[in-house]
């Protein structure tokens, strides 16, 4: 095991398959400004090494991960391509390799759209998730603007984005969001399953199999720019007024 710097991401490998596990359990993991930078660089590792051949990212603790942390705030705006969030929301984004996702207990925000960039999501059937960007005054990050509707429809994106309402485990695996639904004593042996499944198919047609089945790099980028700018934004005016996330 090779934690970073802060210990908040712990990496390990086994095989073909890296596992990243979000190590903050008693703030739901919900994620720092190093731990967006210490994401970006177990991902990028992931990338430029031919030994990984798969993701996999888990969560300790009765919660996969709660968002963006609300003291971490502070450090926006993030204006530069390469300040910590954007620079992971562009990376999960683009990577080539597959990513699977064990999400147990509760996801939101960041916990929640990650999962739009994932290849295969494992949850519970009581597994709680939550989109509250319009509760904190913000818009929503990581392209969910544009990929949300393309995976659960217009109408659900709609409602899920609006009214920050909650779903289940149940209601995101029949919308297509989540991939596996197991009990959640299983969620973790699934996803591992699921990883070590996809790191053993050939390199170059999963690589091209990701590329056909995702939506426009350039419009996701695109897309990911334009939500930081409004975060941006949002925060900047809600600051003035006293009243930033």
């Amino acid at each position: 095991m090779h934690p970073s710097e802060s210990q908040a991401i712990l990496w390990s490998q086994e095989d073909a398959v890296l596992h990243l596990r979000l190590n903050r359990p008693d703030k739901r993991n919900a994620l720092t400004m190093p731990m967006f930078e210490a994401l970006s660089t177990a991902i990028e590792a992931a990338e430029n090494d031919d030994g990984v051949k798969a993701l996999l990212v888990s969560g300790s603790g009765v919660a996969f991960c709660a968002g963006h942390d609300l003291e971490a705030f502070a450090a926006w705006p993030q204006l530069r391509p390469t300040d910590p969030v954007p620079r992971f929301l562009k990376l999960i984004a683009s990577a080539t390799k597959p990513m699977v996702l064990a999400v147990h207990g509760a996801a939101a925000g960041i916990g929640v759209t990650w999962m739009l960039h994932a290849d295969h999501v494992v949850a519970a059937p009581e597994a709680k998730f939550r989109l509250p960007f319009v509760e904190l005054g913000i818009s929503p990050e990581a392209g969910s603007t544009l990929l949300l509707p393309a995976v659960v429809g217009l109408g659900r994106a709609r409602k899920l984005l609006m009214s920050a309402t909650d779903f289940s485990g149940s209601e995101a695996h029949a919308w297509g969001l989540v991939s596996e639904l197991v009990e959640a004593s299983s969620v973790q042996e699934a996803a591992v399953r699921a990883a070590r499944a996809l790191a053993g198919r050939d390199v170059p047609v999963m690589r091209r199999l990701k590329a056909w089945l995702s939506l426009d790099d350039a419009q996701v980028q695109s897309r990911i720019d334009e939500e930081v700018a409004e975060i941006n934004a949002a925060i900047l005016r809600r600051r003035a007024m006293g009243a930033a996330p």
